[in-house]
């Protein structure tokens, strides 16, 4: 069975993008525009990891991370940000929220396999 992933990011292009790179690496794929959405998605389906963008619309990445951090469901499961954020304060407090790590816009195909490696072992 298929590892589950959820991207959340407020650009089409950046989700077609990772969806078409995650699909061809096996894993199942599921998308959100924002946070909110994200939220909704995570009360009704488990996830093995999820990859959010930090700013967005309606609910920014840090803001999603501390609410989806809070369900049970997804307490342990690793959450990845993405952004081309280089601000200390901001990653300072998406790491504070429980952020595993980062992964920097463009995001390039190794760089994902890596960080895919180290989060879930794959």
């Amino acid at each position: 069975m298929a590892k589950k992933i959820l991207i959340v990011d407020d650009s089409p292009s950046v989700l077609a993008i990772l969806e078409d790179m995650l699909d061809d690496l096996g894993y199942e794929v599921i998308t959100a525009s924002n946070g909110k959405q994200a939220c909704q998605k995570l009360e009704t389906t488990q996830f093995n990891l999820i990859i959010t963008d930090l700013t967005m619309p309606v609910m920014d990445g840090i803001a999603f991370a501390e609410t989806a951090k809070k369900m049970p469901s997804c307490k342990f499961v690793p959450i990845v940000m993405l952004s081309s954020e280089e601000d200390a304060a901001k990653i300072a407090e998406a790491k504070r929220v429980g952020i595993s790590t980062f992964l920097r816009k463009p995001v390039k195909e190794l760089q994902l396999k890596t960080i895919l490696k180290v989060v879930l072992g794959a």
